[in-house]
């Protein structure tokens, strides 16, 4: 069957839930494919063919002053191959052709996580957090911040997964934390520490994920003896977490994160904290960050017959913890255990 590929494409997009960002993404790549002017229809398509756009691609963003064309390449070649494999299971091709290999790229350009001294310093400064104006709970911003901190670390979640900033947000609440061990949605091994369910605000994916001791200790520390289901588990006390949030870096005494091209320095962001998660899930387990955190992945193998729970269960109970999130499963609530001082409370 031809088709040309800007047909195909379309089909793709409408085909998929990708978000307002990602659709855009793949609406440039195709922009690009039609500047080149050269495409043949997707059945014709060729690893030469691909190889003279991507060439295209670098040479034209290096015209245009890119300063990394490499991953200005690299990015319409993903795209290609997501849209390719995708038309090659609807059969609108009989064989897939080869990708040429990516184009070198500088990938890092500046650091972009949080260590985990800074993890440690951030968990200590909650201690420290004021209370916020017409706060009425039992219990202190702080120790909901200790909660979140650790919940960002273990599973990488959205701001908006932890606290509600749009009406169209889908926050933690305490009907979706299992205390049993058995999977909630009654797939996968038994979790002596229950089970977190939550859903991406960017691709509303669905995940039930394990417990691990600390996620557990920190959520029990939160849970009132009378509770509402549909109650949010965390509040932070503010409409703006991420001013809250740079606050509680400069009580930390976090530095700002500098690009090293420009040497310009910017204020860290909760969104900072899912890629922290992602730097340490890799460190710990390859690849294991691309299941934790819910990416979309190319390739029929690992989207339809590779199982990928097992690994996920696996990284999530044996992720080494940031020293000071173990300070409350040792008893320590309401004082600094690096110090053992009290720290004030509003």
């Amino acid at each position: 069957m031809s088709i040309s590929f800007e047909k195909v494409a379309v089909k793709y997009l409408n085909a998929k839930t990708l978000s307002l960002g990602t659709c855009k993404e793949y609406r440039g790549t195709v922009a690009k494919w039609l500047a080149w002017g050269q495409g043949p229809t997707v059945d014709q398509i060729s690893r030469s063919d691909l190889r003279e756009f991507f060439d295209w691609v670098y040479e034209k963003a290096a015209e245009d002053g890119g300063s990394n064309a490499g991953r200005t390449a690299n990015k319409a070649r993903e795209n290609l191959r997501a849209i390719l494999s995708w038309a090659w299971e609807q059969d609108y091709l009989e064989k897939l052709p080869r990708l040429p290999k990516p184009k070198p790229q500088r990938d890092v350009a500046g650091r972009h996580y949080l260590t985990k001294s800074d993890l440690n310093a951030l968990y200590f400064a909650t201690y420290a957090l004021e209370r916020p104006r017409g706060w009425k709970r039992t219990l202190t911003v702080g120790h909901y911040w200790r909660a979140a901190l650790v919940v960002f670390f273990n599973y990488g979640v959205d701001t908006g997964t932890v606290f509600k900033l749009a009406s169209f947000h889908e926050p933690i609440l305490w009907r979706h934390v299992s205390w049993r061990p058995e999977p909630p949605n009654g797939q996968g091994r038994d979790c002596r520490y229950g089970w977190l369910y939550y859903r991406r605000v960017k691709t509303k994916k669905q995940f039930y994920r394990p417990m691990n001791r600390v996620v557990l200790t920190h959520l029990k520390s939160l849970r009132a003896d009378e509770v509402a289901s549909d109650q949010p588990v965390f509040s932070c006390g503010s409409s703006r977490p991420n001013e809250q949030f740079q606050r509680l870096c400069q009580l930390a005494g976090v530095k700002p994160k500098q690009d090293v091209e420009t040497g310009e320095e910017k204020p860290w962001v909760l969104k900072d904290l899912r890629k922290t998660c992602a730097t340490y899930y890799d460190e710990h387990m390859p690849e294991s960050s691309v299941e934790i955190l819910g990416h979309s992945v190319g390739g029929v193998t690992y989207r339809h017959y590779a199982h990928r729970d097992p690994l996920a269960f696996k990284a999530i109970m044996s992720l080494p913890q940031p020293t000071a999130f173990t300070a409350l499963t040792h008893g320590f609530d309401g004082e600094c255990p690096c110090c053992r001082r009290r720290f004030p409370q509003a």
